[in-house]
């Protein structure tokens, strides 16, 4: 093999095997580029991190088996960090880092009598301004639950669905 056609082959292969990479291939390698960084074995990192020796070699090799949470605190202090990134224009090569400011203060912050469960996705939300009518008859004169933040109000039926018993004549 000729000095350009082992070079043509490289090539190839690194092309191959960066299409071949996931995200949790990539957690594998930021984790051995932070061990190769540290000049550590796998077992002396493990030591130093309070882990197992299997729990690195299977980040290393499968991050995907491995629990979301798990995956973030095995980056925490190696200088990588996941990152969620939107997509442009179905363009899978133009993407941007989707952070806090990506999102609506509605989506953030607003919940169900201020509790820890959101509203319906397939509700718009609003602030509330004045409480509704329904809040002062059933909750305020009992003086159940605090005055309300957010509200959802019912989208309109659907013109495919189907009609309710109570909506037919």
């Amino acid at each position: 093999m000729t000095p350009e056609q082992r070079a043509a082959k490289r090539a190839a292969d690194l092309d191959e095997a960066t299409a071949r990479l996931t995200v949790a291939g990539t957690v594998g390698l930021a984790l051995r580029d932070h061990r190769r960084r540290l000049g550590l074995s796998q077992r002396a990192y493990a030591a130093m991190r309070g882990w197992p020796a299997s729990r690195i070699a299977r980040l290393e090799t499968g991050a995907a088996r491995f629990a979301l949470g798990d995956v973030v605190e095995a980056l925490d202090g190696t200088g990588f960090g996941l990152a969620l990134v939107r997509h442009r224009d179905g363009d899978a090569g133009a993407a941007e880092v989707v952070g806090s400011g990506s999102w609506s203060e509605t989506e953030l912050v607003a919940r169900v009598r201020d509790g820890s469960r959101r509203f319906p996705a397939r509700h718009e939300t609003h602030a509330v301004v004045d409480p509704p009518n329904w809040w002062w008859h059933r909750e305020f004169f009992r003086g159940l639950v605090p005055e309300p933040q957010w509200y959802a109000p019912r989208p309109a039926q659907a013109p495919w669905a189907l009609p309710r018993d109570d909506d037919v004549a």
